[in-house]
């Protein structure tokens, strides 16, 4: 009988974002949360313009499939509080110039 080599179980995933900053928000926040050693397999995070590259590689299918379904359901809470607090940065500007805007007309009606 030939013998298999012992090849790990590989797999990338790809996740497009609207910009690269909110793909780098997400790499942020993703590549806090690193694989526990127990579960043997190994997780890179990388960012290609406003894609998230994500790559898996593990002993076992079954540690690879948790793995990628974990890393799931952190991105789907990652996106859903992008879409709920949206950009602070791009909100902090429309929020400053509302101010200025506000004291502007404040001072002229006196």
């Amino acid at each position: 009988m030939p013998q298999i080599a012992n090849k790990p179980n590989e797999s990338t995933i790809r996740v497009p974002f609207e910009t690269p900053r909110l793909a780098e928000i997400a790499y942020r926040v993703l590549s806090v949360d690193q694989e526990p050693r127990r579960n043997f397999v190994q997780k890179t995070l990388s960012l290609d313009g406003d894609v998230l590259v994500v790559n898996f590689q593990a002993d076992q299918v079954k540690s690879l499939r948790t793995a990628i379904t974990s890393f799931f359901e952190c991105l789907l809470l990652c996106q859903d509080t992008i879409k709920q607090f949206g950009d602070s940065k791009e909100d902090k500007v429309i929020t400053e110039s509302e101010d200025n805007a506000g004291t502007q007309s404040g001072s002229d009606s006196t």
